[in-house]
């Protein structure tokens, strides 16, 4: 499959990063079992789902010479990693992505998404307080965009921590900082064990075509 790699998304190098368009291509590329998960699903969700795990199975292969290993989802419908390596998946209805690193990093998270932005009526849903007090400082023209954003990052956190909590995070329960560098901090608003009220997850952000955040927890002693 014709595929990307991406670069300066995560602070540390031996995180690897690739992309390619979705397309019904990817439907070869997975194995049986991993298209028994998907087998009743709408044409669309096919296609997303194929073609992100087709980018797993081509990173596992060229970057830890792992060949062949079926990327099957659990009770949670998280991935199921091999042995020694973490990563993370998102798709949209146009891209998908896929981050990989060795395990003793840490956590990763990478969410992607191809909407023109957030609307403002959706706003009280996902965000809290000080984002929207945040966006309201923007030239009205990018809030929306902005705000796609920051939901982003959310999701994007929620994949880093989920392997340490094993808990879903409301989200409200993290507040999120945008830097015009394209930095991003995520602030915890409530204890989610062993991740305490206060802890910061950081990543990056960019959104020149698609909206692309990745959010890094490198080590359970970052946890403080």
């Amino acid at each position: 499959m014709t595929y990307e790699q991406l670069f300066g998304l995560f602070p540390d190098p031996s995180v690897y990063v690739l992309t390619s368009a979705v397309g019904d291509a990817a439907l070869t590329y997975i194995s049986e079992r991993e298209a028994a998960s998907i087998v009743d699903a709408v044409p669309k969700r096919r296609r997303e789902f194929a073609t992100a795990r087709a980018l797993a199975r081509e990173g596992l292969e060229r970057f830890f010479d792992l060949h062949d290993f079926n990327l099957l989802n659990d009770k949670n419908r998280a991935p199921i990693w091999p042995q020694g390596i973490t990563g993370s998946l998102s798709h949209s209805s146009t891209r998908a992505w896929v981050a990989l690193v060795d395990a003793t990093y840490g956590t990763i998270g990478i969410d992607g998404e191809n909407r023109n932005g957030l609307e403002r009526r959706l706003w009280h849903l996902t965000l809290c307080d000080e984002e929207m007090a945040y966006l309201e400082t923007l030239n009205t023209s990018i809030q929306e965009r902005r705000a796609l954003v920051i939901f982003s990052a959310k999701e994007a956190l929620y994949k880093a921590q989920f392997p340490w909590t094993q808990r879903f995070v409301d989200f409200k329960a993290v507040q999120i900082r945008l830097d015009e560098g394209g930095s991003l901090q995520c602030i915890l608003q409530k204890d989610i064990s062993p991740l305490q009220s206060g802890f910061v997850a950081r990543g990056r952000w960019s959104d020149e075509t698609e909206v692309l955040t990745t959010v890094s927890i490198p080590s359970l002693s970052s946890m403080a």
